[in-house]
């Protein structure tokens, strides 16, 4: 059964099956009558398939659209089997895809939804038609860039880390309350919004409805640590998702935000360094997750940029 968004009419939130699991998912029928280009759209660490809800419709206009929780995430269950890493979510993706029947598809990542992406396309040249990677978190080429924090970083983790400490140390003497809470939500917001007060309301209730309350199946804290665990493999040594953005055959367009406080735009010039045949921009003044902040951005470079290589 899937549900109309009221405020994204367009838009279903519904589930398919997936090996056996019910998945959540978001979608939306394809306004194209010829060429359709399957959009398949992969979130980001702690985040769902809402995150996508904003672009949905307008990509919509190239085929048929899913964002889908990854095990762990949003509304999809995990099992005890299941190894909640960036692998184990590579072969997700490949299985969705299959599910869905789509032989070929476009291939949207945010965040961990980005090095995951990178590494479908490489390992499956033959289904990525295309690669959209949204503040990717791919690895600078050597672990020596981890210990120079960019301005953005600084300046928005700085309140999101006092929160936390003060959080813990207040929590200790049972005296955290609801205040602290509000100011480390609007910490957490500014990661991706520039003005968090200034959020859809619809948008909010969105999010909170996912990332609020608890749902059955859905072990957050063990998908979070384990999925962090594998970035942060891959980034140690970070040689085999070089070789994976070498070997990507697809046109794969990149966007990033300068003021984006996760992913320093020097780490997507380096990327786009080497490899001068990918489109990309890196916008000033945006942050993490472009489709949720500037979705008519988000869809004007896209639309233009798959019109030249479509």
């Amino acid at each position: 059964m899937s549900d109309q968004l009221e405020s994204w009419p367009s838009v279903t939130d519904g589930s398919i099956e997936v090996g056996g699991r019910r998945v959540r998912v978001l979608r939306a029928a394809s306004r194209r009558t010829t060429g359709e280009v399957p959009q398949l759209l992969v979130h980001g660490l702690a985040g769902s398939s809402v995150t996508w809800v904003e672009v949905i419709a307008g990509l919509a206009a190239h085929g048929p659209v899913v964002a889908v929780d990854l095990p762990g995430f949003g509304r999809t269950p995990n099992t005890d089997d299941d190894p909640l890493t960036i692998d184990g979510y590579v072969a997700f993706v490949v299985e969705v895809a299959d599910t869905l029947g789509w032989d070929t598809f476009a291939l949207h990542g945010n965040s961990m939804g980005g090095l995951i992406g990178t590494l479908v396309a490489a390992a499956h040249p033959d289904r990525v038609d295309q690669l959209v990677l949204v503040s990717p978190a791919l690895p600078p080429r050597s672990p020596v860039g981890f210990l120079a924090p960019s301005r953005a970083t600084i300046g928005t983790m700085s309140p999101i880390a006092l929160s936390s400490v003060t959080a813990l140390s207040l929590g200790a003497v049972g005296l955290a309350g609801p205040d602290l809470a509000r100011r480390r939500r609007r910490s957490m917001l500014k990661l991706i919004y520039g003005d968090p007060e200034g959020v859809d309301r619809a948008m909010l209730d969105l999010l909170a409805a996912d990332f609020g309350r608890e749902v059955e199946g859905v072990d957050r804290r063990r998908a979070l640590l384990s999925a962090t665990r594998s970035i942060a493999g891959l980034w140690v040594d970070p040689r085999r998702v070089w070789a994976a953005v070498r070997a990507v055959d697809a046109p794969t367009l990149m966007l990033g935000g300068s003021q984006d406080a996760l992913v320093p735009a020097r780490v997507l010039r380096s990327v786009l360094a080497a490899r001068p045949d990918w489109e990309g921009h890196v916008l000033d003044d945006r942050r993490h997750a472009l489709m949720m902040e500037d979705p008519e951005s988000y869809l004007r470079l896209y639309d233009a940029w798959s019109s030249r290589t479509g």
